[in-house]
């Protein structure tokens, strides 16, 4: 695996370098944060997230340690994955990110190109723990707003941690609580 490299940058794009190392380039992808401090033809240590995935071998780098680790915190979120958290990084630095998820700032996460409401949530309840949240996200708001629905499934026995985790994806087309309570219970059926 690798950790890092330090080499000379030889060639610099939109959204990645070409570092040569020991005569060997390896392209890297960057956040538009870090590409911004980086001169083609300098000597530059980029810190290294080797991503390998079914047909992917790509390499993510990073000018600072903290962030390659905020990172990977990052795409252990369900649904985010390496370019997704790389666009994070374009809109902050590791420590912007990890202040986001302590105060549960869900604007500060759909300010990013493919994260809404509900993936910025899930980041934030996924990470919380992790990062020492000051601040708890406001999902008694949302229940208040569903709380028909809320209502007629814990008469059914289910708890409201289940049936907030069942709405969790709900759709925003579905607006009727007939609708919801269905759409719950489908969830619910389906991690039963």
């Amino acid at each position: 695996m690798i950790g890092s490299l330090r080499g000379l940058i030889i060639y610099k794009a939109r959204d990645r370098i070409e570092i040569d190392v020991g005569g060997v380039g390896f392209e890297v992808f960057l956040a538009n944060r870090d590409l911004s401090q980086i001169k083609s033809g300098e000597e530059r240590e980029i810190f290294i997230y080797h991503h390998l995935a079914e047909g992917v071998d790509q390499l993510y780098g990073f000018l600072q340690r903290k962030n390659k680790r905020v990172f990977q915190m990052l795409i252990s979120v369900s649904g985010i994955g390496p370019k997704t958290a790389l666009e994070i990084f374009s809109v902050a630095d590791g420590e912007k990110i990890m202040g986001a998820i302590a105060q549960a700032n869900v604007g500060f996460f759909q300010q990013v190109k493919g994260i809404g409401k509900k993936g910025a949530q899930r980041i934030i309840v996924d990470l919380k723990q992790l990062v020492g949240s000051v601040r708890e996200l406001d999902l008694e708001k949302e229940e208040g707003q569903n709380e028909v629905v809320y209502q007629a499934l814990t008469r059914l026995g289910f708890h409201r941690s289940e049936i907030r985790n069942a709405l969790f994806d709900l759709p925003a087309e579905i607006k009727s609580d007939d609708q919801k309570i269905k759409f719950a219970l489908k969830k619910l059926a389906e991690n039963a």
